[in-house]
């Protein structure tokens, strides 16, 4: 039997939008899907661990942020475009791609939005690359955090003064991994395939030497064999699974 599409409601009650949010950075949460085995790319990109009920929760966190935040490498490969508005927001969210080495190609789909990007990178990047920051505007608008590396709290803590409440984080597990090891993840929204992947298990998110993350699972619900599950990182108290 073919199970029913996910419905606005059902993905709400399975992704709440925080009442409040820090005063100081956005409430963030990151979405990764990965294979039980650990593969996060098939043939080099997500769409092959990925399914249609996969897409459609990407597609309505994408709906229910303010800002979307990748790594440009990501980006890159998987041919990220301009996001779109939704019946619920009248504005697109911004999206916000994060780089330490500014190579970002001319020809990048994502900057023919109509409200243009903000690139992240870091101080000594945008003195060595002032020719690559012309040649971007006025198609995206280029900022530094931090000396040598992207400064994540930096950067979050302009996106809140700037009005970004809820941030959506899509990878890579490079960014996410900092951003962990920084305490500025609220959710994990993890999909489990069903599908064991080939190629090598890179996994997620890599925490190196940091203490283990204790997390709590505070939804979780089940759609074409595709697991869906909504982690906090923060004191949330657990809630039942929603069914099928």
């Amino acid at each position: 039997m073919t199970e029913p599409a996910l419905n606005v409601a059902r993905l709400a009650e399975a992704y709440p939008i925080p009442s409040e949010v820090p005063d100081h950075r956005p409430w963030t949460r990151a979405n990764f899907a990965t294979t039980p085995n650990g593969v996060i790319k098939i043939a080099r990109k997500s769409g092959g661990v990925s399914g249609p009920p996969d897409r459609e929760v990407f597609n309505f966190l994408r709906a229910n942020c303010d800002a979307i935040l990748v790594g440009a490498s990501t980006a890159r490969i998987e041919g990220y475009s301009p996001p779109k508005a939704s019946s619920t927001k009248a504005t697109a969210p911004l999206l916000v791609i994060a780089t330490n080495s500014l190579d970002i190609s001319d020809h990048a789909s994502f900057l023919d939005a109509a409200t243009p990007p903000l690139i992240v990178t870091n101080s000594n990047i945008v003195q060595a690359k002032r020719s690559t920051i012309e040649s971007l505007s006025p198609r995206a608008t280029v900022m530094a955090f931090g000396q040598n590396s992207v400064d994540f709290s930096g950067l979050f803590t302009h996106l809140r003064s700037h009005g970004v409440r809820i941030l959506l984080c899509e990878g890579g597990p490079t960014i996410f991994s900092q951003l962990l090891r920084q305490g500025l993840v609220d959710e994990l929204c993890l999909t489990i395939s069903p599908r064991i992947g080939n190629g090598t298990p890179t996994g997620f998110a890599n925490i190196g030497d940091a203490p283990p993350m204790e997390m709590t699972l505070s939804s979780y619900f089940e759609n074409q064999s595709y697991l869906f599950c909504r982690y906090s990182l923060t004191s949330a108290p657990l809630r039942n699974g929603i069914p099928g």
